[in-house]
């Protein structure tokens, strides 16, 4: 069944027919293309005409949006336990005691 859902930049969409979840990266409305990208990365264009051919609803965004969620969590650890910077007493560029007999 054609949908009558306008795409909209950065709005998550499942299509009916096979469950492929994607998200609108661009819409081109003078060229008639739509970028998408699915839940494993890939990109992919279709045109506006076959958006509208295509059975789709719009879903939420899923929970995990990968590696870059995971890198910003690790980074708030770190800072959290002061480990971003060097502190004054660090002695890192010598060489441990026990190394050093």
């Amino acid at each position: 069944m054609p949908t009558d859902t306008e795409p909209i930049e950065g709005n998550w969409y499942e299509a009916i027919e096979d469950g492929a979840r994607f998200v609108v990266v661009t819409v081109d409305e003078e060229e008639g293309l739509i970028e998408l990208q699915h839940e494993d990365g890939a990109t992919e264009e279709i045109t506006l005409e076959a958006w509208h051919e295509a059975d789709l609803t719009g879903i939420a965004p899923p929970d995990e949006t990968g590696l870059f969620d995971e890198l910003a969590e690790q980074d708030d650890e770190a800072q959290e336990w002061g480990q971003t910077e060097k502190q004054e007493d660090d002695d890192w560029g010598e060489p441990l005691p026990e190394i050093e007999e």
